[in-house]
């Protein structure tokens, strides 16, 4: 019991958040899981953002697919504020999805100001395991 304990608090204590995201890569998939390469974004030495996503495809059609997110904060200046927004859909009239998810960052300034950034990154992804990303940071 204690070892789990102790693996919960490093879970919090990193802010990660990719458990879910691990565990549905572990469902069934005849096909294979797909994976996108992970998406890396960060202000180095304050805060990381990694997006990663998983899917399957049974003939020619997405099954499911699942994401996942890991923030780090790496100053005490910064916090991980949270995912502000996440969609995972069919594109219309096609055979590719599209996954998207924006998070926030906020660092005080040495004045104590909150700034606020908003990582994201938007994946098109098809059943035979092409897929495509644009990501960047936003300013909250």
């Amino acid at each position: 019991m204690i070892k789990n304990a102790a693996g919960v608090m490093v879970l919090f204590a990193g802010l990660t958040f990719a458990a879910e995201g691990e565990a549905n890569a572990a469902r069934d998939c005849a096909s294979g899981v797909k994976t996108i390469k992970p998406v890396v974004l960060e202000t180095p030495k304050k805060w990381t953002y990694t997006y990663g996503l998983s899917w399957c495809a049974d003939g020619g059609k997405v099954t499911w697919a699942e994401p996942s997110v890991t923030p780090r904060v790496h100053d005490v200046a910064c916090r991980w504020a949270g995912r502000i927004e996440e969609s995972v859909r069919p594109v219309p009239d096609s055979v590719t999805w599209s996954a998207y998810d924006m998070g926030e960052f906020s660092c005080r300034d040495n004045a104590g100001k909150e700034h606020g950034v908003n990582p994201w990154v938007v994946v098109t992804f098809d059943p035979a395991g092409g897929y495509d990303t644009r990501s960047g940071i936003a300013a909250a």
